[in-house]
């Protein structure tokens, strides 16, 4: 087994070298993943550990895609409609399973209650006996 670290600073060597060779970052992960048996995401974190752990910590954070929005009540909306009547049908049988659920959390308190009621008078003819 390699010492800790050594791992990702191997892979890290390994990806600046096809880097400067004219890959992709991405493309480097890819073919160190495929050499490697490991998979693309360790490769990219082993990677990126090692760059930050050299940079000291302070990588430029990644920039935001150009067609990246936030999702707001009116596409959550419209994504509701867009899926029709099995959407309030899934709705209706929540509300059902949520219903029933809530009425046999009820019962079964009342049965714990009724238990400890059940307790107690024993408790206290237990202690007028004793006492």
């Amino acid at each position: 087994m390699p010492r800790t670290g050594v791992i990702g600073e191997q892979i890290f060597e390994q990806v600046e070298k096809l880097v400067n060779g004219g890959m992709s970052r991405t493309d480097a992960f890819k073919k160190i993943s495929a050499d490697s048996g490991r998979r693309e995401g360790t490769v990219a974190a082993n990677y990126y550990r090692v760059a930050r752990k050299r940079a000291g910590g302070s990588l430029r954070p990644r920039r935001r895609r150009a067609g990246a929005r936030r999702a707001t009540a009116t596409t959550t909306r419209t994504r509701r409609t867009a899926a029709g009547a099995s959407g309030s049908g899934d709705i209706d049988a929540l509300t059902r399973s949520l219903v029933q659920n809530v009425q046999a959390l009820a019962a079964a308190m009342n049965a714990q209650a009724a238990e400890v009621k059940d307790l107690r008078t024993r408790l206290e003819r237990a202690r007028s006996l004793l006492g």
